[in-house]
């Protein structure tokens, strides 16, 4: 791995305390009496890629525009993870001309991730690591002084380690950081997705994207109660105590709608707070 670094801009370290965000779609978040509540001053955003070329994406790049505008208003900085945009799988140069495009339109957003959870099984990223890496290195050639963080992986522990040993041979710089989304952990109280990046990783990790899950389709287990979920979340913010690489803890997400096959809203679709919000408004003051 080159020793150059992938981002100028300074980087919280490992033994700072820990930082709070939520991970939500919804500008109207930042609005939300709720949210004002919280000493949270970090949010994260996932966009398709190619939001900022596509003549399909004219209403996602409107809604991204809004979301970062919200942001901005309330004083958070936003992280942007790009992510696909159907089945297709850019090239390389695709890529790069793409997210090119969305910095330049977006130059008051400094951090991100080159794409969202490329371990996942359902798309054909998954099967190519070193594309996914190619697309980690073209995204720091792209944005000089931004935060890059590689990884945004999700797979449990005993797939992501070869996955994971596969991307750090594409990788041309050192990653500022490293993006982890452990929802096998966090579900089950235990640590196994978390120590196959420790060992193989570098730097601080951000949980960009974790809670506790009340409802979700494509994994195992079974749905729970807000109090379970809440449980969870407590476990989730314990891991910085045990293992100090762990500097950004983001909640996903804000809150679902009642029809939604995933929920692991910070409130209930009728607007209540749950247990778990308790959790994030300790660990964020």
């Amino acid at each position: 791995m080159a020793t150059a670094l992938a981002c100028a801009v300074a980087v919280p370290s490992a033994a700072n305390a820990l930082v709070v965000g939520i991970s939500d779609q919804s500008p109207a978040m930042f609005s939300a009496p709720a949210f004002r509540k919280l000493n949270v001053h970090e949010a994260r955003l996932t966009v398709a890629w190619n939001v900022a070329v596509a003549s399909s994406q004219r209403g996602a790049l409107a809604a991204a525009k809004r979301w970062v505008n919200a942001a901005k208003a309330a004083g958070v900085t936003p992280l942007i993870s790009f992510t696909g945009n159907g089945n297709y799988i850019p090239t390389v140069a695709q890529y790069t001309s793409a997210v090119r495009a969305f910095i330049k339109r977006f130059p008051s957003v400094t951090r991100y991730t080159p794409w969202n959870e490329p371990d996942w099984v359902y798309r054909s990223l998954s099967r190519n690591p070193l594309l996914a890496a190619a697309f980690f290195n073209a995204l720091v050639r792209s944005c000089h002084g931004c935060l890059v963080l590689a990884g945004d992986l999700y797979l449990p522990a005993n797939q992501l380690a070869p996955w994971l040993r596969a991307y750090n041979k594409g990788l041309r710089f050192r990653p500022a950081g490293w993006a982890l989304h452990n929802y096998y952990d966090v579900r089950t109280h235990t640590t196994s997705q978390l120590q196959a990046m420790l060992k193989l990783t570098a730097g601080p990790i951000w949980l960009d994207e974790i809670s506790g899950v009340e409802r979700r389709g494509h994994w195992q287990y079974p749905n729970q109660s807000a109090a379970a979920a809440g449980r969870d979340e407590t476990f989730l913010f314990s891991l910085p105590r045990r293992f100090p690489r762990v500097s950004r803890i983001y909640h996903y997400q804000w809150k679902a709608l009642a029809s939604a096959g995933w929920d692991s809203g910070l409130l209930a679709p009728s607007g209540s707070l749950r247990s778990a919000y308790s959790v994030v408004e300790h660990a964020s003051n």
